[in-house]
């Protein structure tokens, strides 16, 4: 849409004399009239193509999710496609490799998937549910026993938002009804003195209006925890609920992460069956990340792996070629394949420095490797995250001359250790968080640790060799990582463990632990948004996409990496001077006029 949902509410409300209430559900704009939204992957026919080939060649930098989605619709529309990867493997912060050295008993030869963490999928979600739909690629639920919202603090609060079932608009009704955390349960939780919910907080955030730069840009100049206090926020409700929300989304705290970044969170998931999570099917690579590869081949589309794009040549205002593995030494110099990073000199490493991956995927660069490579094309979209992004602006000087692209080295990343324990015969995880009642989890969202950050039990739901062992793979998201500087692997594992029996009092010790430690997540600090740029860079034939880019679009994380890549499609049809092959695409979430509604009382002040 070319208007907010809430400007153009307005203008309904504005003109309600001449308009008959019909007009309300009209226009796309109410979910009753528009099936698009009615399930949980949006159908829309016109999006499914498959063009004869148009002699135009697109080169896109990075293997990751939005590369990846980008190259899909781009070979079905006829575009001549290739990837260049630096890693030995597809999809980013969703890829997921064989490790033959964890848990062996139960997975023997074949080894056990490992990957960045788990990855919940929005309901509101709705483009890249539509790119699955059409794919063919579905997801694992959750029951309507679990909850992806359950908070634990470490004084003894703790609650849960029970997950809806019932369609639009019935979810809300449903969700008073089990009130969860904004009405505690008193014999359910313990709840401190003078502790309101955060439901006015969040009635504020249904009022922030992201095609307002004045209302976005000034929600980015401070951190949340400082907007809440403005707000009227209490103390108890940063700390236990805004706190949680943010480390998962985040990777920080309230007192880091920008107010943007939690009001663009709240704000999408203002219906209750927005806020729904699935997971992908496990293992993800086989699930999803595959399946794109086939497509992507199947199209004429090429992915070269081992391949780190090093600089651009710019000639003539316009980006001429890239250069990959420039400048690699003649001696003896080794390459992660999980992460892609060179490893230099002959030091014995158990596992990545860089990322944790097990050592048996460093391996040593070969001389072929070492050859300098050129590829060009007609058209350029870096899909790289933002440290990629940023080396890659450094190392092409003609480019950071210009602010758009200075802008670019000014973003910030977010690193967490994904730290994973496995406790064999156990059932502590289940005599914690008791299937079928009130307690049910298969995650939860703690406040209050020195350690502890997102955690869930892989194999409580995800993964099918372990639901019928009495196993607990208990995994944290650590992002206060800084607190492990200096320290060895079995250290930190420790140290989570610890922590985890503060909230899982049975837990006997771990048998085998990994860690990856990934700092290739996009950050979120204030002033952030400010700094993020176009899809469309001031260079013509070059583009960048990805769940850091910006777009006059409210969306965050998976979702944003869609539309970023289906808007670039969009992009390049056009300067092609393509007609067939445009690529429709929604809300991100339902056109939801109930909280626009509320939302017309509650804006955001500036």
């Amino acid at each position: 849409m070319d208007i907010s949902r809430k400007k153009f509410l307005k203008g309904i409300l504005g003109a309600a004399a001449s308009v008959p209430a019909a007009g309300i559900l009209g226009g796309g704009y109410s979910y009753l009239a528009n099936s698009k939204y009615k399930t949980d992957f949006p159908r829309i026919p016109d999006n499914k193509v498959r063009l004869p080939p148009n002699g135009k060649s697109v080169l896109i930098l990075g293997g990751g999710l939005s590369g990846l989605q980008a190259a899909c619709e781009l070979v079905d529309r006829g575009f001549q496609v290739t990837i260049l990867e630096k890693s030995g493997l597809p999809g980013g912060k969703l890829k997921a490799w064989r490790d033959k050295h964890f848990a062996r008993k139960y997975f023997g030869q074949q080894g056990f998937t490992r990957e960045h963490g788990l990855h919940g999928v929005w309901q509101f979600y709705k483009n890249l549910r539509e790119f699955m739909g059409r794919h063919d690629i579905g997801l694992n639920p959750l029951t309507k026993d679990e909850t992806f919202y359950y908070f634990i603090d470490s004084q003894g609060v703790q609650n849960r938002l029970k997950s809806v079932t019932w369609p639009v608009p019935f979810d809300r009704m449903e969700q008073l009804g089990n009130p969860g955390m904004y009405v505690p349960k008193k014999d359910d939780v313990q709840t401190p003195d003078g502790v309101v919910g955060p439901g006015m907080a969040s009635l504020k955030l249904w009022g922030f209006d992201y095609s307002d730069d004045d209302q976005r840009l000034y929600l980015d100049t401070m951190t949340f925890a400082a907007w809440a206090r403005k707000a009227g926020v209490s103390e108890q409700w940063i700390r236990y609920y805004f706190d949680a929300i943010a480390d998962m989304g985040f990777f920080s705290t309230s007192e880091e992460c920008s107010a943007l970044a939690v009001a663009q969170f709240v704000r999408l998931g203002a219906s209750p069956t927005d806020s729904r999570v699935d997971f992908f099917k496990w293992p993800p690579d086989e699930s999803f990340i595959q399946p794109m590869v086939r497509h992507i081949l199947s199209g004429g589309g090429k992915i070269l792996y081992d391949h780190e794009v090093t600089s651009l040549k710019v000639e003539n205002g316009r980006i001429a070629g890239a250069h990959t593995n420039q400048a690699l030494p003649a001696g003896r110099v080794r390459r992660c394949r999980i992460c892609g990073n060179l490893i230099y000199g002959n030091e014995h490493h158990d596992h990545c420095p860089f990322c944790g991956a097990h050592g048996e995927r460093i391996e040593v660069v070969s001389a072929a490797e070492k050859v300098p490579g050129f590829y060009s094309a007609d058209h350029y979209i870096v899909s790289m995250d933002v440290p990629g992004a940023r080396k890659l602006v450094m190392s092409s000087p003609p480019l950071g001359e210009t602010e758009y692209f200075k802008k670019i080295t000014y973003l910030s990343n977010s690193t967490i250790l994904c730290v994973n324990l496995l406790y064999e015969n156990s059932d502590a995880w289940e005599k914690r968080f008791v299937p079928g009642t009130y307690f049910t989890a298969v995650d939860f969202m703690p406040t209050g640790y020195k350690v502890l950050g997102f955690t869930s039990n892989w194999s409580s739901k995800e993964i099918p060799e372990l639901k019928k062992q009495r196993v607990d793979l208990i995994e944290v998201q650590v992002s206060k990582w800084r607190q492990f500087a200096g320290k060895t692997f079995p250290e930190i594992a420790q140290a989570v463990h610890e922590d985890l029996k503060l909230v899982i009092p049975d837990l006997k010790n771990y048998s085998e632990f990994y860690i990856n430690r990934w700092d290739t997540y996009t950050g979120f600090l204030p002033g952030d948004e400010k700094k993020r740029p176009e899809i469309q860079s001031p260079v013509e034939n070059l583009m960048f996409i990805g769940d850091w880019v910006h777009i006059p679009q409210l969306t965050v994380f998976m979702e944003r990496t869609n539309v970023t890549a289906k808007t670039a499609v969009n992009l390049l049809l056009d300067k092609c001077g393509l007609e067939e092959g445009k690529i429709e695409i929604l809300n991100s979430g339902i056109p939801d006029w109930p909280t626009d509604l509320i939302g017309m009382f509650t804006s955001v002040e500036v």
